[in-house]
């Protein structure tokens, strides 16, 4: 999976949508829909989307 596209600098901490912890400002994070169809784009670590991702394949 290549997450360049859709992997930003955040500019403010941010709340991951998938453990809860904090995407502190000036690291790396991806903004994108969840898997399974949200409409609205949300914070992600990178770690914790590729393994969302990963784990949504599965089924």
């Amino acid at each position: 999976m290549i997450l360049n596209s859709i992997t930003h600098k955040a500019r403010r901490d941010y709340l991951c949508a998938f453990c809860g912890m904090t995407v502190a400002s000036g690291t790396q994070y991806v903004r994108a829909q969840s898997p399974g169809g949200a409409q609205a784009k949300k914070a992600f670590h990178s770690k914790c989307y590729a393994g969302l991702v990963a784990s949504a394949g599965r089924k």
